[in-house]
């Protein structure tokens, strides 16, 4: 059971359904479903992550602790990788090309993340921006799985989407900072944590946590969610909150493949819960 649940948080599953749980919560809010848009999520995902990890296969100076697993398992690695391209693929062909026009920048930005140009003398990237890398994956995932499929179902884009969109940012800002918290003694570039410290990290992340309850409480008051929904949502912040608290840099690698990333399955079942109530 181990080395299953060890493979889903290598080859990136659990982050792909992850993705896919935020994007049905946004599914369950605004009162629709789309099973294509429901598989691209996945798929998209699950590609993107195994897509920016192939430098751990083919650099073999890399010191990443993921890297002896990647180099092992690369046949798996890249079956998977091939296999979510194509369903990517598909999935957005299904979804048309008003869809597609909906998301070539930020497949555009995942296609050149994970690599470096050499111009002259200098090296340009994505990611050797400093301080970006996090501000970068939190507003990409909330387009991905919040504003397109507004867009795409020609909902209206009033006061809740934005509310709601300004909170899936704060939210993954936060769960992607233990990650960033975790990555200290490999990361090469300017983050949060090893520029401010991990204390101050954690500080930033409960603030934007604060700002989400304020938003949340606002919205019960003024009966923009029902009560069940505000409930589920706040004890999913609150759970975060704690789970910010405990995190830390020696932390196993089952910490943050399962419980950081399961925060986003969490609120999604809550959600699903208050749904019916």
């Amino acid at each position: 059971m181990y080395r299953v649940i060890q493979f889903c948080i290598n080859t990136n599953i659990i982050v792909a359904i992850a993705a896919l749980s935020l994007y049905k919560i946004t599914e369950l809010i605004f009162g629709f479903k789309d099973p294509q848009m429901s598989m691209f999520i996945f798929f998209s995902t699950l590609f993107a992550y195994n897509y920016m990890r192939i430098n751990l296969i083919i650099d073999s100076t890399t010191t990443h602790y993921q890297s002896n697993w990647f180099k092992k398992h690369r046949k798996e690695v890249f079956f998977i990788l091939a296999t979510s391209a194509f369903l990517t693929c598909w999935c957005a062909h299904l979804l048309g090309f008003y869809f597609i026009k909906l998301i070539i920048i930020p497949a555009v930005i995942c296609l050149l993340y994970p690599w470096k140009f050499n111009i002259g003398k200098h090296v340009f990237g994505i990611r050797k921006i400093p301080l970006i890398k996090i501000f970068l994956i939190s507003f990409t995932w909330s387009y991905i799985t919040f504003a397109v499929p507004l867009m795409h179902q020609n909902i209206e884009i009033n006061y809740l989407a934005i509310d709601f969109f300004f909170q899936r940012i704060l939210f993954v800002i936060v769960i992607s900072l233990p990650f960033d918290i975790r990555d200290i003694p490999y990361d090469k570039i300017k983050t949060i944590p090893n520029t401010i410290g991990i204390y101050q990290s954690k500080l930033f992340a409960w603030f934007c946590l604060l700002i989400i309850d304020c938003l949340l409480i606002i919205d019960l008051i003024n009966s923009i969610i029902t009560l069940p929904y505000f409930i589920a949502f706040f004890l999913s912040i609150e759970l975060c909150a704690v789970v910010i608290y405990f995190t830390a840099k020696n932390h196993s690698n089952m910490f943050y493949g399962v419980i950081v990333e399961g925060l986003s399955i969490i609120m999604c079942l809550f959600v699903l819960i208050a749904s019916f109530i």
